[in-house]
């Protein structure tokens, strides 16, 4: 059964029938049911046949799809859309195109950058019906402006077409009025403006590592065991989190998990349960951070009180703030409890042991060995020629006269406070000598040991020249030091006070200003004991007796010794050969390496002195005697050159180093002849020379000079004096 369309007009040309495949011209195309489908034909029955607007065989051959193919009308158009209660509708653009080869009809809306709708085709190309018609469908006759066309229940308004659309349906007869402007509609409208927020990755990208830092705290106390909690808040620009840090101090008794807030968004609010499904809580941001501002973390109020500079500079940049006054943090007055134990109360010493070894039994069931002190033990062991050992000489005081010529050598060693005491023992004296008492800790007389805590004992201020010690139930008298413990005493007179000449001198000059022309009478009386030949010069015994005479007993017999030491009258004379005992030591290490290269050493230098001076610089004379393996330290060639003649410009003359080195012609001399007259290969026993070396020692206190005159000038008292 085939019915004609009578709304189709008379389309020029002809076109195949694609289910009979024969041709036909000018006719109407009419549709034809085949098996219940409507179909499209160019050409009716011979029965209903037409005349065509050409002669036979005059028309165009070629079919329509040939003839129309790619000319489309295209249509602009709308629709409109709602999507919920909330949002109006919204307005969709849309092109409508109708293809002349087939009749096919589609349609689509433009895309548009961040409009938040699914655009792109819409309708595919297709074939569309006529509303409420089940065999009728589109043709170009439906499509005009201003006309509404209806696409599977989508209502579309045609505003305009493009010019070959408006050009084709005028040769048809169809009149197009002019284009529609689009309606007054918002696109989308949202419900509430809010300012645009910029997006995640842009504001990451320009506050990354910029952190706004804040102090604050959380006063707590209102509850049981409350306190002030004191914290570091951090806030992150780059994604607005917030984490909060507590500063604990040390020893408060409180775990070591610094973190009172992971980093987060913190809500203005707490968020309530049944609004978990709603939008997003307002969190904190930059602008509500201030000094003084109060911040609700999960309901404790922290209060802020400070920031850092940073964070000074970017509100005075971004807000334009000025002032930056601190506020005060609540005084909390909390007595933590220290991690240190208490110091445990020891049962009496029961004097077996030393005390430290006693006291660790006592404080652990597992013995452990006592710990020195490690921190002084590094700076007071030897080093080098620094022994860090005082060593003095004493005797012993009791009323035996078999005692009083016995010599005594008591060592104080510095690293560890102990003391240790030797005999020099004279031959066919009776006493073997050796060691006298062991190295220990030696405490002081007349304390109680049998108490929890250690009893005083002996220091190193107590080690001077005229005190008496007590060790183990034996007086000892200390009456000479050797050079070192001196010399020491002197470098480190801040700590010594026997061995600050500052002090005893103003000691002397407070006693004769203290006194009605002390200082006339004192210089009148013992200026005629000045030597005739020498005026400066005054022996040491007579120097002596006149400072007794003033000071009586306020000066002690090391203070004697400093003073003598200071101003001693004969500087050119030493108090032993310093230069043979250099002679001895270099001896002694030469021939312990078997060193026999002196006549090397000899040409070498020859060679080395071109200009034939005679002398040579100390670091070239160096560099020779390391070079022939001189076997000796630096320390010690140190002290070899320094006793080595030198000219005016300090080089060193070569022939006295090789006198100072020829051990055939020029032997050693023996340390222990007070006349330095015997000369031996070997040193003397060691106790010989131990015993001769502090008898010198004695004697350097009752023999040589003193400069009376640099002790006066020193003294500065001339003002005292009027002139008669």
């Amino acid at each position: 059964m085939a019915i004609r369309n009578p709304r189709l007009p008379l389309v020029p040309g002809y076109g195949r029938n694609p289910l009979i495949g024969k041709k036909s011209f000018g006719v109407r195309p009419i549709f034809t049911t085949i098996n219940k489908i409507n179909m499209l034909v160019d050409k009716a029955p011979d029965s209903d046949r037409v005349p065509s607007l050409y002669a036979r065989k005059q028309g165009p051959e070629l079919p329509a799809w040939v003839t129309y193919d790619k000319q489309i009308l295209r249509f602009r158009g709308y629709f409109m859309q709602s999507y919920n209660e909330m949002v109006s509708h919204v307005l969709h653009k849309v092109d409508i195109c109708f293809f002349l080869e087939d009749g096919t009809i589609k349609v689509s809306e433009p895309r548009t950058e961040n409009s938040g709708l699914r655009q792109g085709t819409i309708i595919t190309r297709q074939r569309i019906r006529l509303p409420h018609s089940y065999d009728m469908y589109y043709d170009v006759l439906d499509f005009n402006i201003g006309n509404e066309v209806t696409f599977h229940g989508k209502v579309f308004k045609i505003l305009s077409c493009d010019n070959f659309t408006r050009v084709f349906l005028n040769r048809l007869g169809i009149n197009v009025p002019d284009p529609i402007p689009w309606p007054d509609a918002i696109e989308k409208e949202p419900p509430t403006y809010r300012p645009p927020k910029p997006t995640p990755l842009k504001q990451f990208l320009e506050h990354d590592r910029e952190i706004l830092r804040f102090f604050g705290y959380w006063d707590n106390r209102e509850t049981y065991l409350g306190k002030i909690h004191h914290l570091e808040i951090h806030y992150y620009l780059a994604d607005d989190t917030i984490e909060i840090l507590e500063q604990l101090p040390p020893n408060s008794g409180v775990e070591s998990g610094p973190m009172f807030l992971k980093r987060m968004l913190l809500p203005r609010n707490i968020p309530r349960p049944e609004m978990s499904g709603g939008p997003k809580p307002e969190s904190y941001l930059p602008a509500d951070l201030s000094i003084g501002a109060v911040l609700n973390v999960y309901g404790r109020n922290v209060v802020l009180t400070d920031c850092d500079l940073y964070t000074k500079e970017y509100y005075r940049a971004t807000y334009g703030f000025d002032t930056f006054n601190p506020l005060p943090k609540p005084e909390e007055h909390v007595e933590y409890i220290s991690s240190r134990m208490a110091d445990r109360e020891l049962p009496p010493w029961n004097g077996y042991g030393s005390y430290d070894d006693s006291a660790g039994n006592c404080r652990t069931v597992e013995p452990k060995p006592p710990h020195r002190d490690f921190i002084k033990f590094l700076h007071k062991d030897r080093d080098g020629f620094d022994s860090h050992v005082l060593r003095f000489a004493s005797r012993l005081i009791n009323d035996n006269p078999e005692d009083a010529k016995r010599y005594f050598i008591v060592l104080y060693y510095l690293c560890d406070d102990t003391i240790a005491v030797f005999e020099l023992g004279e031959r066919n004296s009776g006493y073997l000598g050796g060691r006298f008492f062991r190295r220990e800790k030696v405490y002081l007389p007349g304390v109680n040991f049998y108490v929890p805590k250690e009893p005083p004992s002996y220091t190193d201020k107590d080690m001077w020249v005229g005190n008496e010690l007590v060790i183990h139930k034996h007086s000892f008298r200390l009456i000479a030091a050797d050079e070192y413990a001196l010399r020491y005493m002197e470098l480190h007179s801040n700590e010594y006070h026997m061995a600050n000449i500052a002090l005893i001198m103003d000691k002397i000059r407070r006693t004769l200003v203290s006194e009605e022309n002390g200082y006339k009478n004192f210089v009148a009386k013992y200026m005629e004991a000045v030597e005739p030949n020498k005026k400066e010069l005054m022996t040491n015994r007579c120097f002596k007796q006149a400072l007794k005479g003033v000071m009586c007993d306020k000066m002690t017999e090391h203070e004697f010794l400093t003073i003598i030491r200071h101003f001693r009258g004969d500087p050119g004379k030493e108090e032993y050969p310093r230069r043979e005992m250099l002679r001895s030591v270099v001896f002694s290490d030469l021939t312990r390496d078997l060193w026999d290269e002196r006549d090397r050493l000899q040409e070498g230098i020859v060679h080395a002195d071109e200009m034939g001076l005679g002398t040579m610089p100390a670091p070239r004379l160096r560099q020779l005697l390391r070079a022939h393996r001189l076997p000796i330290n630096n320390e010690l060639m140190d002290c070899m050159f320094s006793v080595l003649r030198k000219d005016d410009n300090c080089n060193i003359y070569t022939e006295d180093l090789l006198n100072f080195l020829d051990f055939q012609t020029r032997p050693v001399f023996n340390m222990s002849d007070v006349d330095y007259n015997k000369v031996v290969r070997h040193a003397p026993p060691i106790r010989d020379r131990e015993c001769k070396f502090w008898t010198e020692q004695e004697k350097i206190i009752k023999e040589g000079f003193v400069n009376w005159n640099a002790f006066l000038c020193q003294l500065n008292l001339e003002h005292l004096v009027k002139p008669e």
